[in-house]
């Protein structure tokens, strides 16, 4: 007698030994013979963070296999204060990384709530016993300008000691950036000289400077206006009165930082059994931290 499976249910039964071959893969063997299943499936979980100085949780959990990994540390100086790359040595006590397995799914507070949740039963409980959490903090500028990073100048155009790329008044003749473009965005040449009114320190090409052309000194030559009919003396040729500014006016600029964990060296415990991972990306935080600053430069 023949037998004959249908193509549907012959698929079916490969996706099943892929399955159950897959999932072998995963498993990691103890010392003393007992199996840990473990996936640390993490790549599509967000990365989230709770506290804050003296008390910083990040975690990631992965709902679909009930799983969790969080890294505390008890720094007591900002994570974020500079840029660059630095190493948190884990010492087991103030600073260590949890891997953990549960019963049911998390709930939202879970990690940041000030009185540990009963539920759900942690069914396995990891503990890193050492092993170094690798922050690299990424500083990005807003000077809300108008003018999109990318198209920023790499120096510093008016040589205030405040690089473009955070410059509320690029080219320093205290006219902000942002009131020199169209109200579309669009750059203006008042003079058509080629160089965009944002980046011209005499915008209507008469000679004086944009920022010595301020008749009441109070460090906006917009509203010092001798011609009504054409507008704002420090736009208008035909009006070159020269009143010698020699200040420039307060700028405000945000600082926007991102960090990036890694964990190196990891060495998981629990009981007799262990777990090292080599490396562990646990992901990026994008706009962690916000700086509002405000600065006047020196003429």
């Amino acid at each position: 007698m023949r037998y004959f499976v249908a193509v549907d249910d012959f698929n079916i039964y490969m996706k099943k030994i892929l399955y159950l071959f897959l999932t072998t893969m995963l498993l990691l063997s103890c010392d003393d013979g007992d199996i840990i299943i473990t996936t640390f499936n993490f790549d599509d979980a967000e990365l989230k963070t709770c506290g804050t100085t003296g008390n910083y949780v990040f975690y990631k959990v992965n709902p679909e296999a009930l799983e969790s990994l969080s890294l505390k540390l008890a720094v007591t100086d900002s994570l974020y204060k500079t840029e660059g790359t630095k190493p948190h040595e884990l010492n087991g006590t103030s600073n260590f990384v949890n891997y953990r397995t549960y019963d049911g799914v998390l709930g939202t507070d879970y990690f940041c709530s000030s009185i540990p949740p009963t539920s759900p039963r942690v069914t396995v409980d990891y503990f890193a016993s050492s092993g170094t959490a690798e922050f690299t903090t990424i500083f990005s500028y807003d000077d809300n300008d108008g003018i999109a990073a990318d198209d920023e100048f790499e120096g510093d155009t008016d040589g205030d000691g405040l690089p473009d790329l955070y410059d509320v008044d690029d080219d320093g003749d205290n006219v902000p950036t942002a009131l020199e473009l169209d109200p579309l965005g669009n750059i203006i040449d008042t003079d058509g000289d080629g160089k965009p009114n944002y980046l011209d320190p005499d915008d209507d090409g008469d000679g004086v400077l944009t920022r010595d052309e301020d008749k009441d000194g109070n460090l906006d030559p917009r509203n010092d206006v001798t011609d009504s009919n054409v507008g704002a003396d420090y736009l208008n040729p035909a009006v070159a009165d020269d009143y010698d500014i020699n200040q420039y006016r307060q700028h405000t600029y945000k600082i926007i930082k991102s960090v990036k964990i890694v964990l190196k060296n990891l060495v998981l415990v629990n009981g007799d059994e262990e777990i090292t991972q080599e490396t562990l990306n646990m992901g990026t935080l994008n706009n962690v931290e916000t700086i509002p600053k405000t600065t006047t430069p020196e003429f």
